[in-house]
């Protein structure tokens, strides 16, 4: 039991290649989850940051706990805190059998809506997260393998709140997009292939006209437009203006 994740951050795509990464924990059987309540989304504007975990962390080692959540969603992305092979702390009756993940957010009836604004990408995120879990694990999509902290019978709590029900849940995660090992390569291809950044404006419709007028530099940045290339560079050699084939494929085709 420990810590050792906090400071770990993925998106919804990335986690399942760290999950391929990983060794599946005998004893997980289930995914259990909750609501922070505190923080909610109000207190949050802005999601979850790394230094919000290890304040929860080193809160958790106040109470005495030697191990947290394994897992914490906002609306973008999930947070580490509590490995995954190793059990964690966040309900009584499920600790030694399932995976905790904790949503951001106050969904208890009165407080905010997980159907809709940053509450329903929050749990979209979490069906995600949950549904590679299963897959991971082996385990199907059903009451036994997906539980909420109210079901456990030492608890009286309402989490992961009143609002969101074990029908919908479940249905999202059955619908959760997976991104493919095959898209997951292109992206990666992507990422790795440098290109002329004129030529492949050119391919897009765009004229020297346009790419001479569009197309600016301020110090060693890159901008299209309003759209700040981050990883665009001059090279000597080509004499060229250079880019992940990713950032270019962002810009738009040229409309008539």
């Amino acid at each position: 039991m420990s810590y050792n994740n906090v400071g770990k951050v993925w998106t919804a795509d990335s986690f399942g290649q760290y999950l391929k990464t990983l060794k599946k924990p005998e004893w997980a059987k289930a995914v259990c989850l909750h609501h922070t309540a505190a923080p909610s989304l109000a207190q949050r504007p802005k999601g979850w940051q790394i230094q919000h975990i290890e304040n929860m962390k080193d809160y958790y080692r106040g109470m005495g706990w030697k191990a947290g959540p394994h897992l914490y969603t906002d609306e973008d992305q999930v947070f580490g805190m509590t490995p995954l092979n190793e059990t964690g702390t966040h309900a009584v009756s499920f600790n030694r059998r399932a995976i905790g993940i904790e949503a951001l957010g106050f969904y208890s009836k009165g407080e905010e809506d997980p159907r809709s604004g940053r509450g329903l990408e929050v749990w979209k995120i979490t069906a995600a997260i949950t549904r590679q879990l299963l897959d991971w694990l082996n385990l199907p999509i059903n009451e036994q393998t997906v539980l909420f902290h109210r079901d456990d019978p030492k608890t009286s709590k309402d989490c992961p709140g009143s609002q969101v029900s074990k029908d919908w849940v479940l249905g999202m995660i059955r619908s959760a997009h997976i991104p493919s090992i095959a898209n997951l390569n292109t992206k990666l291809a992507e990422v790795k292939t440098i290109v002329s950044v004129a030529e492949h404006l050119k391919s897009k419709g765009y004229t020297d006209s346009d790419i001479k007028k569009y197309l600016r530099r301020e110090g060693k940045d890159y901008f299209w437009l309003d759209d700040h290339l981050e990883f665009a560079y001059y090279d000597a050699k080509s004499e060229a203006t250079m880019a992940p084939l990713t950032e270019l494929n962002n810009i738009p085709n040229k409309t008539a």
